[in-house]
């Protein structure tokens, strides 16, 4: 799904969303670099509840099979 999702035609919203991924790292790394935890946990929230969203978007039923990898990931985190 993600391999045929970056190999189709690129506009400028498939832009914008590709960027979201290293600009929530660098949000990531800002928050944790000064320090602030409350910060970089809602960094993490904000990115696993955006990869599920993104699953049910694109991948439909299939996407939810992410939901509980995702919500374990945050309970341990």
């Amino acid at each position: 799904m993600e391999k045929e999702w970056l190999s189709g035609n690129w506009n400028f919203a498939k832009i914008l969303m590709i960027l979201l991924i290293p600009i929530s790292f660098t949000a990531l790394g800002i928050a944790f670099w000064k320090r602030s935890l409350w910060f970089g946990l809602s960094v993490v929230v904000f990115m696993a509840v955006a990869k599920m969203v993104w699953s049910v978007a694109f991948g439909g039923e299939a996407g939810k099979s992410i939901f509980v990898p995702a919500i374990i990931g945050l309970v341990l985190v």
